[in-house]
């Protein structure tokens, strides 16, 4: 009988050669899948820990430093309106159209707002966030030197107390200039009598009134005569302090009206240096100050600034 051939198959052919069983595919894949996720988690954390936290910490860093930027930019604007609050103050007396006994100072008033304004000082609005790490902390590292710059503004001391002292100084000229606008006779007698060197003052009335002006149009409403005792008396005549008029030592004229008051002035001065003058003259207000003829040029200006300032006085 005749051998057929056989085919011999060396051990473990068959299995090399036989499809993976779907399990093993499985495991591979899901092995391959576990080594991918690993590597993506391991770089995910790399990502987070090398880049984001750091930027995050710069970016909170700057947050921080725009903070105390925002706090000092804040400090000087409240800085800022307090000026601007002395300004307005200022400016409302100015506005006020009340006139002041001294005009220069409606002039200086002005010129201290003008140097008030111009002291002011603007800060730059806060930086913008930048967008990269290293950008972030450059300009975190810059924070520190734009803050102090800007808390260095502001200092408005100076200025403000310009602003106040104008506004006093204002004020209180114009409380002087309405206190010797048609003041009454009680005013004038209260403060000029007692003052040194004056000796006596009566005041005119309607009958018995050298001038005839008594509250007549442009006339004055209330004038009262001196006696000095730098004058003597003796050698004034008249009955009384009335009748001898200024010689005796001066007169203070009141008229409703500075106009009033400028015209009487002037009417006087018209014989100033003749055999006519009746002494020295002055305005203030509506009040002319008058001092006798008698007097030295010296004693003159002395009763005519005691008078000014026992009139203007504020208490």
């Amino acid at each position: 009988m005749a051998l057929k051939d056989v085919n011999v198959q060396s051990p473990g052919s068959d299995a090399a050669q036989a499809p993976r069983s779907p399990r093993l595919r499985r495991n591979n894949i899901l092995l391959a899948g576990g080594v991918l996720l690993v590597v993506a988690l391991v770089a995910v954390a790399l990502w987070y820990f090398v880049v984001q936290v750091p930027h995050n910490e710069a970016a909170a860093a700057f947050s921080e430093a725009v903070e105390q930027y925002d706090a000092a930019v804040d400090d000087l604007n409240a800085r800022t309106h307090e000026l601007d609050s002395a300004i307005a103050e200022l400016q409302a007396v100015i506005d006020s159209d009340a006139q002041p006994l001294d005009p220069t100072l409606l002039t200086n008033a002005s010129a201290a707002i003008g140097e008030a304004q111009s002291s002011k000082a603007d800060a730059p609005a806060s930086p913008e966030h930048p967008e990269s790490t290293q950008d972030i902390q450059n300009a975190t590292d810059d924070m520190p030197a734009l803050t102090a710059d800007v808390e260095r503004l502001g200092d408005y001391s100076a200025p403000i107390a310009s602003l106040k002292e104008s506004q006093a100084a204002l004020e209180a000229s114009i409380a002087q200039l309405a206190q010797v606008t048609n003041p009454d006779e009680a005013f004038v007698i209260g403060r000029i009598k007692g003052l040194p060197t004056i000796a006596g003052v009566q005041a005119v009335t309607e009958e018995h009134d050298p001038n005839g002006n008594l509250n007549k149009q442009g006339g004055y409403t209330a004038a009262l005569y001196l006696a000095s005792t730098l004058v003597d008396q003796a050698s004034v005549l008249g009955n009384d302090i009335v009748d001898k008029g200024t010689d005796a030592g001066g007169a203070v004229e009141v008229y409703s009206t500075a106009d009033d008051a400028g015209k009487r002035n002037a009417y006087l001065g018209a014989f100033d240096g003749s055999i006519l003058a009746s002494g020295s003259h002055a305005v203030v207000g509506t009040v002319v100050i008058r001092t006798s003829n008698k007097l030295t040029a010296s004693q003159q200006t002395e009763l005519e600034t005691a008078i000014r300032e026992a009139l203007t006085r504020l208490n």
